[in-house]
């Protein structure tokens, strides 16, 4: 099996198998050789002892390092003590076969591989000290001259062997690290393409059904009353979805009536409260049926489950959106145009010589200070918190009428709901002005109807009531009154007709 972790270690070790052989081939031979042609010259044939058993320990020492396996070798001790017993055998068969003349110098140079390889510098240097030192003594224990010329080349040898080896494992872990942090990088990369494409599929898919009936929660409440009105009976039941500031009433039936029960169901998906469904029935609800009206609601709680979904992942991307513009805003274009209009300043104070020039000028200056205020309530409104559409409210306070009330015709067209710091108090405007409608206009239905596009709009409260006039609203009812100050604090317009066949609120707000 290769290995995946440092694959030239394989590599390494079948080239180093192959030059074992090839030196313990080499070192045989010639050892043989040399040993009939001095049986020769004594006038025998056999090969001497020392010859056999330099061969014999070579041999052993190869054999050992083929069976060994390659993994033990990175362990320090078992590397250690075989680059030992490696260099003990060896030499012994250097130390048979003519010490610095001995044909298996060649396999001396193995151990000190492998110790470099698998082990490092230190294990390479100290593997090339000790055969360093056993060539000494074998050398001198040989009894013949010793060749100081010779075993230094030798002794410069392993020291370069073990230098090299041990360099090159360093180089080669190195690559291998920088592969690793290489394709660690680029399979993040790819999760993250992949992550990025899933997500781009999803946001997609919400897109296409964002605008279904399943995604309405108006929608969902009232089919959710038709399923419950075969599962069960009761006098009036009430829908809400899970909001931020409490439950949000999007589906009515019925009205309570005296000594009626109520039961409440919450809806849930896993640890996570979507909203409530609330019964009214003459008779509390058994546990049976209360666990078969839970059951039936299941579908409704995964529909709100996904409705809330979609609107934390809108309100996420609106507000980060909303704090870089506000960022660029801030940071480059207000300080652009405040140079600019000290640039003006300057201009104006040298008194240029042409009128119409210094004129020009003095428009410029206003135009500029204009365009710095409308940044900075353009940063202040992004930077205040999110507001609700108009749309959004309407719709609301749609569902939460009873049967008895009139019923409310939302028919606005919202492009962009209204600038977040006249938001608050166009919304409760036009609340007043249905609250009124539904409470005093004795109306069938209530109509909402205008156009809203952030720094301009008309909305329309209409109703086909009885009507009133101003100057009869009892005392201590101050709506009128709330509405009007609030329309003046915006800069806004409030007109309110009533005649015997209804009343219209208007407000309008947008540029002069």
């Amino acid at each position: 099996m290769p290995d995946r972790k440092n694959p030239w270690e394989s590599r390494f070790h079948k080239v180093l198998l192959a030059l074992l052989w090839v030196a313990l081939a080499l070192g045989v031979f010639i050892s043989f050789w040399q040993a009939r042609k001095e049986a020769a010259l004594l006038g025998g044939e056999a090969i001497g002892a020392d010859a056999i058993g330099a061969a014999m320990a070579a041999s052993v020492y190869v054999l050992g390092s083929q069976i060994l396996p390659r993994a033990n070798l990175r362990i320090t001790w078992i590397r250690e003590l075989t680059s030992l017993v490696g260099i003990t055998l060896v030499m012994m068969a250097v130390s048979l076969s003519g010490g610095l003349n001995s044909p298996f110098l060649l396999l001396s140079l193995t151990p000190i591989m492998l110790a470099g390889v698998f082990g490092g510098f230190r294990s390479g240097l100290a593997a090339a000290g000790l055969a360093a030192g056993v060539l000494v003594i074998i050398s001198v224990g040989v009894g013949e001259d010793f060749d100081l010329p010779l075993f230094f080349q030798w002794a410069s040898l392993y020291l370069l062997i073990g230098l090299t080896f041990g360099q090159a494992r360093r180089l080669l872990l190195e690559e291998g690290e920088r592969a690793d942090a290489l394709a660690a990088e680029s399979a993040e990369v790819s999760q993250r393409l992949e992550r990025l494409e899933r997500a781009n599929t999803l946001l997609t898919r919400f897109t296409e059904i964002a605008d279904t009936a399943e995604l309405n929660p108006v929608t969902v409440g009232h089919e959710a009353l038709e399923s419950l009105s075969e599962v069960t009976s009761f006098h009036a039941a009430v829908v809400a979805l899970a909001g931020d500031d409490g439950p949000v009433v999007v589906a009515r039936r019925g009205n309570e009536e005296p000594n009626d029960h109520r039961s409440i169901i919450p809806l849930s998906v896993g640890s996570r409260d979507v909203g409530m469904v609330v019964l009214i029935s003459a008779a509390e609800l058994s546990p049976t049926e209360y666990q078969a009206t839970a059951e039936s609601l299941q579908p409704v709680a995964l529909a709100f489950s996904n409705i809330l979904l979609l609107q934390d992942i809108a309100r996420r991307a609106i507000r980060e959106e909303r704090a870089r513009l506000a960022r660029d805003l801030h940071d480059d274009i207000g300080p652009s145009l405040a140079s600019l209009g000290l640039a003006l300043d300057l201009a104006l104070l040298q008194h240029p010589a042409d009128p119409d020039l210094a004129e020009h000028l003095r428009e410029l200056r206003t135009s500029v200070g204009g365009m710095v205020e409308d940044v900075r309530s353009t940063v202040a409104d992004l930077r205040m918190s999110e507001q609700p559409s108009v749309t959004e409210v309407m719709k609301s306070l749609s569902a939460s009428v009873t049967d008895r009330d009139p019923e409310i015709d939302v028919r606005l067209t919202e492009r962009r709901p209204p600038r977040p710091s006249i938001a608050p108090d166009v919304i409760a405007i036009v609340t007043e002005a249905i609250r009124n409608a539904v409470r005093h206009s004795g109306s069938r239905i209530v109509t909402v109807h205008g156009t809203v596009d952030f720094d301009e709009g008309t909305i329309t409260v209409h109703d086909e009531g009885k009507g009133f006039r101003r100057d009869r609203v009892p005392e201590g009812h101050f709506g009128l009154m709330g509405m009007e100050e609030r329309a003046e604090r915006i800069g806004a317009a409030l007109n309110i007709t009533s005649t015997r066949g209804g009343t219209a609120v208007t407000v309008t707000w947008g540029p002069d």
